[in-house]
Protein backbone atom coordinates (compact mmCIF):
# COMPACT_ATOMS: atom_id res chain seq x y z
CA UNK A 1 0.00 0.00 0.00
CA UNK A 2 0.98 3.80 -0.61
CA UNK A 3 3.02 4.81 2.53
CA UNK A 4 1.94 8.33 3.88
CA UNK A 5 3.46 11.00 3.22
CA UNK A 6 4.48 13.04 6.83
CA UNK A 7 11.01 16.50 -6.81
CA UNK A 8 20.44 20.54 -24.36
CA UNK A 9 23.98 20.31 -28.27
CA UNK A 10 22.09 22.28 -30.48
CA UNK A 11 22.83 20.62 -34.30
CA UNK A 12 21.63 20.96 -37.48
CA UNK A 13 18.30 19.32 -37.99
CA UNK A 14 19.36 16.70 -40.41
CA UNK A 15 22.04 15.82 -38.09
CA UNK A 16 20.44 15.22 -34.68
CA UNK A 17 17.56 13.53 -36.85
CA UNK A 18 20.32 11.14 -37.67
CA UNK A 19 21.78 10.65 -34.27
CA UNK A 20 18.02 9.67 -32.91
CA UNK A 21 17.43 7.47 -35.46
CA UNK A 22 20.69 5.57 -34.50
CA UNK A 23 19.89 5.83 -31.33
CA UNK A 24 16.47 4.53 -31.51
CA UNK A 25 18.11 1.23 -33.63
CA UNK A 26 20.39 1.03 -30.70
CA UNK A 27 17.88 0.75 -28.40
CA UNK A 28 15.78 -1.57 -30.41
CA UNK A 29 18.64 -3.86 -30.35
CA UNK A 30 19.20 -3.77 -26.71
CA UNK A 31 15.43 -4.54 -26.02
CA UNK A 32 15.45 -7.26 -28.79
CA UNK A 33 18.59 -8.63 -26.94
CA UNK A 34 17.39 -8.48 -23.59
CA UNK A 35 15.88 -11.52 -21.74
CA UNK A 36 12.10 -11.93 -21.07
CA UNK A 37 11.45 -9.68 -18.17
CA UNK A 38 14.13 -7.17 -17.86
CA UNK A 39 14.29 -3.70 -19.16
CA UNK A 40 16.98 -1.30 -20.83
CA UNK A 41 18.02 2.04 -19.55
CA UNK A 42 16.00 5.18 -21.16
CA UNK A 43 17.84 7.52 -22.79
CA UNK A 44 18.06 10.69 -21.25
CA UNK A 45 15.76 13.52 -21.91
CA UNK A 46 12.84 11.26 -22.59
CA UNK A 47 11.60 10.78 -18.33
CA UNK A 48 14.52 8.36 -17.64
CA UNK A 49 16.77 10.92 -16.27
CA UNK A 50 16.69 10.14 -12.52
CA UNK A 51 15.32 12.98 -10.97
CA UNK A 52 13.90 16.02 -12.51
CA UNK A 53 12.40 19.45 -11.31
CA UNK A 54 8.72 20.26 -11.52
CA UNK A 55 7.12 23.62 -11.97
CA UNK A 56 5.40 24.18 -8.62
CA UNK A 57 4.41 28.17 -9.56
CA UNK A 58 4.30 28.62 -5.62
CA UNK A 59 6.99 30.47 -3.20
CA UNK A 60 5.59 28.33 -0.34
CA UNK A 61 8.55 26.19 1.48
CA UNK A 62 6.70 23.18 0.57
CA UNK A 63 6.78 20.68 3.48
CA UNK A 64 4.35 17.43 3.14
CA UNK A 65 3.80 15.22 0.07
CA UNK A 66 1.11 12.62 -0.97
CA UNK A 67 0.44 9.88 -4.05
CA UNK A 68 -2.08 7.62 -3.93
CA UNK A 69 -1.32 6.75 -7.04
CA UNK A 70 1.08 7.83 -10.15
CA UNK A 71 -0.83 10.66 -11.42
CA UNK A 72 -2.99 12.00 -8.76
CA UNK A 73 -0.89 13.95 -5.76
CA UNK A 74 -1.06 16.80 -3.62
CA UNK A 75 1.93 18.96 -1.66
CA UNK A 76 1.20 21.69 1.24
CA UNK A 77 3.68 24.04 2.53
CA UNK A 78 3.29 27.44 4.44
CA UNK A 79 1.09 30.23 4.52
CA UNK A 80 -1.80 27.51 4.44
CA UNK A 81 -0.54 26.30 0.36
CA UNK A 82 -1.91 23.60 -0.90
CA UNK A 83 -1.57 22.21 -4.45
CA UNK A 84 -2.58 19.69 -6.51
CA UNK A 85 -1.79 17.57 -9.93
CA UNK A 86 -4.06 14.92 -11.70
CA UNK A 87 -1.41 14.67 -14.16
CA UNK A 88 1.43 13.23 -12.38
CA UNK A 89 3.07 16.90 -11.99
CA UNK A 90 3.23 17.98 -15.27
CA UNK A 91 0.98 20.90 -14.53
CA UNK A 92 0.54 21.72 -10.25
CA UNK A 93 -2.58 23.64 -9.30
CA UNK A 94 -3.42 25.95 -6.12
CA UNK A 95 -6.49 25.00 -4.35
CA UNK A 96 -8.46 26.57 -1.30
CA UNK A 97 -7.40 25.21 2.11
CA UNK A 98 -9.25 28.28 3.96
CA UNK A 99 -6.12 28.94 6.30
CA UNK A 100 -3.30 30.60 6.19
CA UNK A 101 -1.59 28.36 8.96
CA UNK A 102 1.85 26.23 7.78
CA UNK A 103 1.05 22.61 6.47
CA UNK A 104 2.88 20.13 7.91
CA UNK A 105 2.03 17.33 6.60
CA UNK A 106 -0.94 15.14 4.10
CA UNK A 107 -2.16 12.12 3.61
CA UNK A 108 -4.59 10.68 0.94
CA UNK A 109 -6.18 6.88 1.07
CA UNK A 110 -7.40 7.59 -2.79
CA UNK A 111 -7.94 9.99 -5.33
CA UNK A 112 -10.78 11.60 -3.18
CA UNK A 113 -10.30 11.74 0.76
CA UNK A 114 -7.42 13.73 2.38
CA UNK A 115 -6.07 15.17 5.78
CA UNK A 116 -3.79 17.72 6.28
CA UNK A 117 -2.30 18.66 9.54
CA UNK A 118 -0.26 21.97 10.94
CA UNK A 119 1.94 22.72 13.67
CA UNK A 120 -1.02 25.02 14.73
CA UNK A 121 -3.01 22.26 15.86
CA UNK A 122 -5.34 22.68 12.34
CA UNK A 123 -6.66 19.63 10.82
CA UNK A 124 -7.87 19.72 7.18
CA UNK A 125 -10.12 17.54 5.55
CA UNK A 126 -11.74 16.79 2.07
CA UNK A 127 -13.84 14.30 0.11
CA UNK A 128 -13.46 15.92 -3.48
CA UNK A 129 -9.75 15.80 -4.15
CA UNK A 130 -9.53 18.84 -2.79
CA UNK A 131 -12.07 20.67 -4.58
CA UNK A 132 -13.43 22.18 -1.31
CA UNK A 133 -11.37 21.43 2.14
CA UNK A 134 -13.18 21.71 5.84
CA UNK A 135 -11.66 22.26 8.94
CA UNK A 136 -11.89 19.49 11.67
CA UNK A 137 -12.06 19.83 14.86
CA UNK A 138 -10.09 17.93 17.72
CA UNK A 139 -12.66 18.61 20.52
CA UNK A 140 -11.77 17.97 24.49
CA UNK A 141 -8.14 17.13 22.96
CA UNK A 142 -4.83 18.44 24.73
CA UNK A 143 -2.56 18.67 21.35
CA UNK A 144 -1.08 22.10 20.82
CA UNK A 145 0.24 20.94 17.04
CA UNK A 146 0.32 18.25 14.63
CA UNK A 147 2.99 16.90 12.65
CA UNK A 148 2.30 14.11 11.18
CA UNK A 149 -0.50 12.33 9.91
CA UNK A 150 -1.21 8.93 8.61
CA UNK A 151 -4.64 6.60 7.14
CA UNK A 152 -5.02 3.06 6.80
CA UNK A 153 -8.61 3.89 4.62
CA UNK A 154 -10.92 6.26 4.42
CA UNK A 155 -11.79 5.96 8.00
CA UNK A 156 -9.22 4.61 10.25
CA UNK A 157 -6.40 7.51 10.68
CA UNK A 158 -3.37 9.11 12.98
CA UNK A 159 -2.04 12.59 13.51
CA UNK A 160 0.33 12.83 16.36
CA UNK A 161 2.64 15.80 17.49
CA UNK A 162 2.30 16.76 21.09
CA UNK A 163 0.05 13.90 21.04
CA UNK A 164 -1.67 11.14 19.40
CA UNK A 165 -4.93 11.63 18.30
CA UNK A 166 -7.18 8.65 16.26
CA UNK A 167 -10.17 8.81 14.09
CA UNK A 168 -12.81 5.69 13.32
CA UNK A 169 -15.05 7.87 10.95
CA UNK A 170 -12.74 9.38 8.60
CA UNK A 171 -12.06 12.70 11.04
CA UNK A 172 -15.72 13.76 11.67
CA UNK A 173 -14.60 13.06 15.60
CA UNK A 174 -11.25 13.19 16.50
CA UNK A 175 -9.81 11.61 20.07
CA UNK A 176 -6.45 12.06 22.19
CA UNK A 177 -5.00 8.37 23.08
CA UNK A 178 -2.95 7.79 26.31
CA UNK A 179 0.48 7.23 24.41
CA UNK A 180 2.74 8.09 27.52
CA UNK A 181 5.15 10.24 25.26
CA UNK A 182 6.77 12.29 27.18
CA UNK A 183 8.19 14.20 23.73
CA UNK A 184 6.97 15.72 20.84
CA UNK A 185 6.12 12.79 17.66
CA UNK A 186 7.69 13.94 14.74
CA UNK A 187 6.17 10.69 12.30
CA UNK A 188 3.02 8.36 12.26
CA UNK A 189 3.17 5.56 10.22
CA UNK A 190 0.28 2.48 9.59
CA UNK A 191 0.45 -0.79 8.12
CA UNK A 192 -3.69 -1.14 8.76
CA UNK A 193 -6.33 -0.29 11.09
CA UNK A 194 -4.96 -2.12 13.90
CA UNK A 195 -0.95 -1.45 13.62
CA UNK A 196 0.33 1.82 14.07
CA UNK A 197 4.05 3.66 14.73
CA UNK A 198 4.92 6.82 15.92
CA UNK A 199 8.96 8.54 16.12
CA UNK A 200 9.91 11.70 17.92
CA UNK A 201 12.50 13.34 19.91
CA UNK A 202 15.27 11.09 22.18
CA UNK A 203 15.11 8.28 19.78
CA UNK A 204 11.21 7.32 20.50
CA UNK A 205 8.71 4.92 19.23
CA UNK A 206 5.27 4.43 20.00
CA UNK A 207 4.02 1.18 18.76
CA UNK A 208 -0.27 -0.02 18.94
CA UNK A 209 -1.08 -3.34 17.74
CA UNK A 210 -4.88 -2.45 18.79
CA UNK A 211 -5.96 0.80 16.59
CA UNK A 212 -4.47 2.75 19.22
CA UNK A 213 -6.33 1.80 22.73
CA UNK A 214 -2.77 1.26 24.11
CA UNK A 215 0.26 2.29 22.87
CA UNK A 216 3.73 0.83 24.03
CA UNK A 217 7.32 2.31 24.18
CA UNK A 218 10.00 -0.11 21.70
CA UNK A 219 13.44 0.18 21.98
CA UNK A 220 14.94 2.33 19.28
CA UNK A 221 18.49 1.82 20.79
CA UNK A 222 18.95 5.91 20.17
CA UNK A 223 17.74 7.55 22.66
CA UNK A 224 20.59 10.49 22.29
CA UNK A 225 19.34 11.42 18.51
CA UNK A 226 15.83 12.67 17.25
CA UNK A 227 13.59 11.00 14.97
CA UNK A 228 11.71 12.32 12.21
CA UNK A 229 9.45 9.97 10.26
CA UNK A 230 8.73 6.23 9.65
CA UNK A 231 7.55 4.05 7.46
CA UNK A 232 5.73 0.44 7.65
CA UNK A 233 5.00 -1.17 4.47
CA UNK A 234 3.73 -4.07 6.00
CA UNK A 235 3.27 -5.24 10.03
CA UNK A 236 6.51 -6.42 10.49
CA UNK A 237 8.75 -4.26 7.85
CA UNK A 238 9.38 -0.87 9.17
CA UNK A 239 12.11 2.06 9.19
CA UNK A 240 12.71 5.20 10.81
CA UNK A 241 15.06 8.08 9.92
CA UNK A 242 16.38 10.98 11.38
CA UNK A 243 19.72 13.47 12.13
CA UNK A 244 23.28 12.41 10.80
CA UNK A 245 22.15 10.32 8.20
CA UNK A 246 20.57 7.98 11.16
CA UNK A 247 18.38 4.93 9.90
CA UNK A 248 17.25 2.57 12.06
CA UNK A 249 14.97 -0.72 10.63
CA UNK A 250 12.31 -3.50 12.10
CA UNK A 251 11.80 -7.28 10.81
CA UNK A 252 9.29 -8.28 13.63
CA UNK A 253 7.15 -4.76 14.04
CA UNK A 254 9.24 -3.35 16.02
CA UNK A 255 9.96 -5.63 18.63
CA UNK A 256 13.64 -4.90 17.74
CA UNK A 257 15.08 -2.29 15.61
CA UNK A 258 18.84 -2.03 14.31
CA UNK A 259 20.92 0.74 12.57
CA UNK A 260 21.50 0.35 8.93
CA UNK A 261 24.32 2.34 7.55
CA UNK A 262 23.18 4.79 5.48
CA UNK A 263 26.39 6.32 3.87
CA UNK A 264 25.20 9.98 4.72
CA UNK A 265 25.27 12.69 7.43
CA UNK A 266 22.41 14.55 5.98
CA UNK A 267 19.49 15.51 8.46
CA UNK A 268 17.04 12.94 6.84
CA UNK A 269 13.01 14.12 7.37
CA UNK A 270 11.06 11.19 5.39
CA UNK A 271 11.28 7.83 4.16
CA UNK A 272 8.81 5.94 2.27
CA UNK A 273 9.08 2.17 1.03
CA UNK A 274 6.79 0.70 -1.01
CA UNK A 275 7.37 -2.83 -0.18
CA UNK A 276 9.86 -4.53 2.32
CA UNK A 277 12.92 -4.23 -0.55
CA UNK A 278 12.53 -0.71 -2.07
CA UNK A 279 12.84 2.46 -0.50
CA UNK A 280 13.73 6.41 -0.42
CA UNK A 281 14.69 8.84 2.44
CA UNK A 282 15.17 12.61 1.60
CA UNK A 283 16.91 15.24 3.72
CA UNK A 284 18.79 18.17 4.22
CA UNK A 285 21.11 19.43 1.86
CA UNK A 286 18.98 17.98 -0.88
CA UNK A 287 19.97 14.29 -0.28
CA UNK A 288 18.55 11.36 -1.75
CA UNK A 289 19.16 7.78 -0.61
CA UNK A 290 17.86 4.63 -2.14
CA UNK A 291 17.82 0.93 -0.69
CA UNK A 292 16.33 -2.10 -3.49
CA UNK A 293 17.20 -4.38 -0.34
CA UNK A 294 15.35 -3.29 2.09
CA UNK A 295 18.08 -1.04 3.48
CA UNK A 296 21.72 -3.57 3.88
CA UNK A 297 22.77 -0.98 1.08
CA UNK A 298 21.51 2.69 0.75
CA UNK A 299 23.40 4.80 -1.98
CA UNK A 300 22.17 8.82 -2.68
CA UNK A 301 20.96 9.69 -5.69
CA UNK A 302 21.81 13.06 -7.58
CA UNK A 303 18.31 15.37 -6.82
CA UNK A 304 19.97 18.06 -8.80
CA UNK A 305 19.11 20.64 -5.44
CA UNK A 306 20.86 22.05 -2.57
CA UNK A 307 17.52 22.83 -1.01
CA UNK A 308 16.32 20.71 1.95
CA UNK A 309 13.64 17.86 1.25
CA UNK A 310 10.99 17.62 3.96
CA UNK A 311 8.75 15.03 1.97
CA UNK A 312 8.85 12.10 -0.18
CA UNK A 313 6.20 9.69 -1.70
CA UNK A 314 6.22 6.60 -4.23
CA UNK A 315 3.18 5.13 -5.03
CA UNK A 316 4.93 2.36 -7.04
CA UNK A 317 8.82 1.10 -7.69
CA UNK A 318 9.26 3.76 -10.50
CA UNK A 319 6.99 7.08 -9.51
CA UNK A 320 8.07 9.31 -6.72
CA UNK A 321 8.38 12.66 -5.30
CA UNK A 322 10.45 14.73 -3.50
CA UNK A 323 9.91 17.90 -2.14
CA UNK A 324 10.90 20.86 -0.03
CA UNK A 325 12.48 24.11 0.11
CA UNK A 326 14.47 26.70 2.32
CA UNK A 327 15.24 30.29 1.70
CA UNK A 328 16.15 31.10 -1.05
CA UNK A 329 15.01 27.81 -2.61
CA UNK A 330 11.27 27.83 -2.45
CA UNK A 331 8.40 26.01 -3.64
CA UNK A 332 10.87 22.98 -4.69
CA UNK A 333 8.94 19.86 -6.60
CA UNK A 334 11.36 16.81 -7.67
CA UNK A 335 10.22 13.95 -9.41
CA UNK A 336 11.51 10.55 -11.59
CA UNK A 337 9.62 8.07 -13.34
CA UNK A 338 11.92 5.52 -12.93
CA UNK A 339 13.01 5.17 -9.28
CA UNK A 340 15.42 7.70 -9.37
CA UNK A 341 18.30 6.30 -10.66
CA UNK A 342 20.39 8.24 -13.34
CA UNK A 343 21.21 6.35 -16.70
CA UNK A 344 24.54 5.70 -17.69
CA UNK A 345 26.22 7.66 -20.40
CA UNK A 346 25.27 6.16 -24.01
CA UNK A 347 28.37 7.14 -25.56
CA UNK A 348 31.90 7.78 -24.61
CA UNK A 349 32.45 11.35 -22.73
CA UNK A 350 33.95 14.44 -25.64
CA UNK A 351 35.41 17.13 -23.93
CA UNK A 352 35.17 20.52 -26.21
CA UNK A 353 36.30 23.41 -23.96
CA UNK A 354 37.91 24.39 -20.84
CA UNK A 355 37.58 27.28 -18.95
CA UNK A 356 40.00 28.96 -17.89
CA UNK A 357 42.56 27.18 -19.52
CA UNK A 358 45.43 27.33 -17.01
CA UNK A 359 45.30 28.35 -13.93
CA UNK A 360 47.08 27.40 -10.34
CA UNK A 361 46.62 24.07 -8.18
CA UNK A 362 43.17 24.17 -6.66
CA UNK A 363 41.57 26.38 -9.14
CA UNK A 364 37.96 26.00 -10.34
CA UNK A 365 37.84 24.67 -14.02
CA UNK A 366 34.91 24.26 -15.81
CA UNK A 367 34.99 21.08 -18.27
CA UNK A 368 32.30 21.23 -21.01
CA UNK A 369 31.38 18.98 -23.99
CA UNK A 370 28.83 16.25 -24.01
CA UNK A 371 27.98 12.69 -22.39
CA UNK A 372 29.47 13.30 -19.36
CA UNK A 373 26.46 11.72 -17.46
CA UNK A 374 23.90 13.63 -15.45
CA UNK A 375 25.34 12.84 -12.12
CA UNK A 376 29.13 12.09 -10.99
CA UNK A 377 28.60 8.22 -9.87
CA UNK A 378 31.86 6.95 -10.31
CA UNK A 379 33.15 8.71 -13.19
CA UNK A 380 36.18 11.03 -12.57
CA UNK A 381 37.99 14.09 -13.94
CA UNK A 382 42.09 13.68 -14.21
CA UNK A 383 44.77 16.55 -14.90
CA UNK A 384 47.72 14.36 -16.44
CA UNK A 385 47.72 11.78 -13.73
CA UNK A 386 46.04 13.07 -10.79
CA UNK A 387 42.50 12.70 -10.33
CA UNK A 388 40.26 15.34 -8.92
CA UNK A 389 38.62 15.10 -5.68
CA UNK A 390 36.66 18.45 -5.14
CA UNK A 391 33.72 18.88 -7.90
CA UNK A 392 31.39 21.80 -7.29
CA UNK A 393 28.61 20.57 -9.85
CA UNK A 394 28.31 17.77 -12.78
CA UNK A 395 26.30 17.56 -15.24
CA UNK A 396 26.03 15.94 -18.67
CA UNK A 397 27.46 18.84 -20.42
CA UNK A 398 29.57 20.82 -18.01
CA UNK A 399 31.30 19.41 -14.60
CA UNK A 400 32.95 21.87 -12.62
CA UNK A 401 36.20 21.20 -10.21
CA UNK A 402 39.27 21.91 -8.83
CA UNK A 403 42.80 21.70 -10.30
CA UNK A 404 44.29 18.45 -8.23
CA UNK A 405 46.48 20.32 -5.38
CA UNK A 406 49.74 17.35 -6.95
CA UNK A 407 48.86 18.21 -10.63
CA UNK A 408 51.85 18.61 -12.19
CA UNK A 409 52.98 21.80 -13.18
CA UNK A 410 52.93 23.10 -17.21
CA UNK A 411 50.97 21.47 -19.58
CA UNK A 412 48.88 18.15 -19.02
CA UNK A 413 46.13 16.64 -20.67
CA UNK A 414 42.43 16.84 -19.11
CA UNK A 415 40.27 13.43 -19.52
CA UNK A 416 36.75 12.76 -18.47
CA UNK A 417 36.39 8.71 -17.40
CA UNK A 418 32.98 7.13 -16.76
CA UNK A 419 31.44 3.72 -17.47
CA UNK A 420 31.18 4.24 -21.64
CA UNK A 421 34.48 5.32 -21.95
CA UNK A 422 37.61 7.72 -21.51
CA UNK A 423 37.01 11.30 -23.37
CA UNK A 424 39.56 13.03 -25.64
CA UNK A 425 42.75 15.05 -23.80
CA UNK A 426 42.30 18.92 -23.76
CA UNK A 427 45.38 20.88 -22.37
CA UNK A 428 45.28 22.57 -19.45
CA UNK A 429 48.55 24.57 -18.35
CA UNK A 430 49.50 24.18 -14.52
CA UNK A 431 50.97 27.43 -12.90
CA UNK A 432 53.07 27.46 -10.14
Amino acid sequence: MPQPATPTHRAAARRRASRLLGLALVLLALALALPAGASALIPRGSGGDGWVKQTSGTTAYLRGVAFPDATHGWAVGSGGAILATTDAGATWIAQISGSSAPLDAVAFTDATHGWVVSSYGVILATTSGGATWSEQVAANTNTNGLSAVAFSDATHGWAVGSAILATTDGGATWSEQTSGATTWLNGVACSDATHGWAVGGWGAILATTDGGATWSAQRSGSSSEELVAVAFPDATHGWAVGDAGLILVTTDGGATWSKQSSGSTAYLKAVAFIDATHGWAVGSGGAILVTTDGGANWSAQASGTTAPLYAVAFPDATHGWALGGGYPLAGVILATTNGGFTPAPTGAPKIVKLKPPSGKRGALVTISGTDFGAAQGASAVKFGSKTCTVYASWSDTQITCNVPTKAKYGVVKVTVTTTAGKSNGKGFKVKR
